[in-house]
């Protein structure tokens, strides 16, 4: 696959969105449901050489998705459990999930519930945002202020004017 949107069609993000599909049955009754927002998949690409990075977009919840490219079998003792990921923008702590169709996958959640996006579009923005924030180094500025006030300071000097 080659354009970046291909990506959100490949076999295994179309599975999992066909499990949110069967699961949307169940969450319409629920009070966090946001009819406004669709379930879909946006900006997933690949992820190191066995695994795909996107978001699943759905009327409850935003979630940033590392999905490995061959299914990983069911573990129940590992659904729920924290699994760290590097990313560019640093380290999130993803959840694992999964279930008996797709296998296991991670889950982070970058909004839950989506309740706050009410126009068109307004969510698939945010979920394009996010990715793009996440899937970006820290800009030079932002570091040279974490080193800055990480660095030790010498309350004297500081009062004094020394330096």
């Amino acid at each position: 696959m080659t354009a970046a949107e291909d990506w959100n069609q490949h076999p295994r993000v179309l599975a999992l969105l066909d499990c949110c599909r069967e699961a949307d049955a169940v969450m319409c009754d629920l009070p966090i449901y946001n009819g406004k927002v669709a379930i879909e998949a946006i900006g997933f690409q690949p992820f190191g050489e066995t695994a795909l990075l996107g978001v699943v977009l759905t009327p409850w919840f935003m979630n940033l998705v590392l999905l490995p490219i061959m299914p990983e079998s069911m573990r129940m003792g590992e659904i729920g459990r924290p699994f760290e990921v590097e990313l560019p923008a640093g380290k999130r702590t993803f959840v694992i999930g999964g279930n008996d169709v797709v296998g296991l996958y991670r889950a982070h959640s970058l909004h839950s519930p989506v309740l706050t996006f009410t126009l068109p579009g307004q969510a698939q923005a945010e979920a394009r945002r996010q990715l793009a924030l996440l899937m970006s180094p820290p800009t030079s500025r932002e570091d040279t202020v974490s080193r800055n006030c990480s660095a030790s300071v010498d309350r004297r000097a500081l009062l004094f004017g020394r330096r």
